[in-house]
């Protein structure tokens, strides 16, 4: 019985979906976790502090390296599974010399805040430092594994793999794609990233058209008050609804409810959201940004705005909504897209078989 140890917050949508299902292949797992959410059905140790702000408390990936080792010693892993590349793979690379595979999914690796000087410096050294004692890097995008290896990761540690969609909870709605597409979503949360000001600019641009819609914000986040604010202010109150926070089984059901999903972002790895709109049967409309051109091919499969630019998202919204077999089109192809190459499950047994050999090289006289 192969013995994991995840590191990784409970609070990531992700990690229930991995510890169920690696116990389901037979698996030991334990999950040590800087969050303090239990997982139904899986054994957690936390190891973080109440009230955690990622702000104000980055420095507990040092500081609770102790409590980790003690973690180690006692469970004896054979192979640590860290989430999350400059946070919970730092506290792993610090802890432990086995077997260690780290997952990069995006602003863990990706600099979206342009930073320079020392903390430019600081940050790209802690990410070669994990990725010289991990084994296994496993990227969930291109645009990942094209900064690793700027950053001088060899190729040969870099495992794509997306972490994908559960196909058994996000799937269409019958009669999808509908005649009438009025229906918008947006499941980002309200963070600069995310750019959702950029997306109720269009949204009033549209109302001022004459168009009728109705859009869905689903997230939350610092910027969420402001983004109410600034929707009233451009007079969208009957065209909008913010339901902040929602618990993740919940969006299936809001998804199957929408036609349109909706990102502006000016960054990304590869979007679960999209991923999930896609299973869903929604058609995407998205910002022409690196992480979704592989995903989707504008005029076929999704439309593709402008970053940063309302009237661009506008126009591709009005053409969305009225333009049927369009939208008929995309919802072929992206079904098949995502049950190829975005199925959880599928995606997960990839995973473990690769978990598998590593152990079985670096470990052997530990399976039994």
């Amino acid at each position: 019985m192969m013995k994991i140890l995840m590191i990784s917050h409970t609070k990531a949508i992700w990690t229930p979906y991995f510890s169920r299902f690696f116990i389901s292949r037979g698996y030991k797992v334990l999950v040590a976790t800087f969050s303090p959410e239990p997982i139904e059905g899986v054994d957690t140790e936390f190891v973080g502090v109440k009230g955690y702000d990622k702000l104000l408390n980055k420095h507990i990936f040092f500081t609770k390296v102790p409590m980790i080792r003690h973690i180690i010693r006692h469970f004896k892993p054979d192979l640590i599974f860290a989430i999350y590349f400059a946070s919970n793979g730092l506290s792993a690379a610090l802890s432990w010399n086995g077997p260690l595979v780290v997952s990069a999914v995006g602003s863990d690796v990706l600099d979206r805040n342009q930073r320079t000087g020392f903390r430019r410096y600081f940050r790209e050294s802690v990410i070669r430092f994990v990725a010289r004692k991990a084994d296994i890097i496993n990227t969930v995008s291109q645009e990942l594994d094209d900064e690793l290896c700027r950053l001088g990761v060899p190729k040969s540690k870099l495992l794509q793999i997306p972490f994908g969609v559960d196909t058994h909870m996000f799937y269409p709605a019958e009669g999808t794609p509908r005649e009438s597409a009025t229906k918008f979503i947006c499941t980002r949360a309200h963070k600069p990233l995310y750019d959702i000001p950029i997306l109720i600019e269009a949204l009033a641009l549209l109302k001022n058209a004459g168009q009728k819609f109705h859009c869905t914000f689903t997230s939350d986040g610092p910027m969420l008050g402001d983004n109410k604010r600034y929707a009233e202010k451009v007079g969208l109150q009957n065209y909008v609804a913010f339901t902040g926070i929602l618990e993740h089984d919940k969006i299936p059901n809001l998804l199957r409810e929408a036609d349109i999903y909706i990102s502006a972002s000016r960054c990304d790895g590869t979007s679960v959201s999209l991923l999930e709109a896609m299973a869903t049967g929604l058609f995407p409309v998205v910002s022409q940004i690196r992480a979704n051109e592989p995903w989707i091919e504008h005029n076929r499969t999704g439309l593709l705005f402008e970053v940063g630019h309302p009237r661009s998202l506008a126009e591709d919204l009005q053409k969305a909504m009225y333009d049927k077999q369009l939208r008929q089109q995309a919802f072929n192809e992206n079904i098949h897209i995502v049950n190829r190459d975005c199925n959880m499950h599928y995606n997960m047994e990839r995973l473990s078989k690769a978990f598998e050999k590593l152990v079985d090289r670096k470990m052997p006289s530990s399976r039994v």
